[in-house]
């Protein structure tokens, strides 16, 4: 617990909020969501090398500041609950507690390798974005 907040569990049945993605995808098109999903999957070793380089060096600043990055990763992809699970790592690194960062970090990898799974499923923006579409 840090603070008030209890950790969340994880949803099995909502990994990614196709609604938040279809939007997205209307603002920008499939083929701009296309290139955000790989860059978000290209550059997620480097986000959980980056948290496990925080805690390894117990440096709060960049613990903080790469949470609140995949944060904003994660909210704008529709992750909500891998959102939920940065701002409680934030929270662990500014209250130092070092115990907590490490079994969220590992719950983090563990949430962004199954949105990866979900995201990299062929025609998924396209699907986001009809489901955006009759939901309107």
């Amino acid at each position: 617990m840090i603070g008030n907040m209890e950790l969340q569990p994880i949803s099995p049945d909502a990994v990614v909020c196709a609604q938040t993605l279809g939007k997205l995808c209307a603002e920008l098109g499939p083929e701009s969501v296309n290139e955000f999903i790989s860059q978000f999957r290209s550059l997620w070793p480097t986000r959980i090398g980056r948290l496990n380089k925080a805690i390894a060096d117990n440096d709060r600043a960049a613990g903080e500041d790469s949470a609140l990055s995949l944060k904003s990763a994660a909210t704008m992809v529709g992750a909500h609950d891998l959102a939920t699970l940065a701002v409680q790592l934030q929270a662990a690194f500014r209250t130092d507690n070092q115990a907590l960062q490490g079994s969220l970090v590992g719950r983090i990898e563990g949430a962004g390798n199954a949105i990866l799974a979900e995201l990299t499923k062929p025609g998924f923006p396209e699907h986001a974005l009809d489901m955006y579409r009759r939901s309107a």
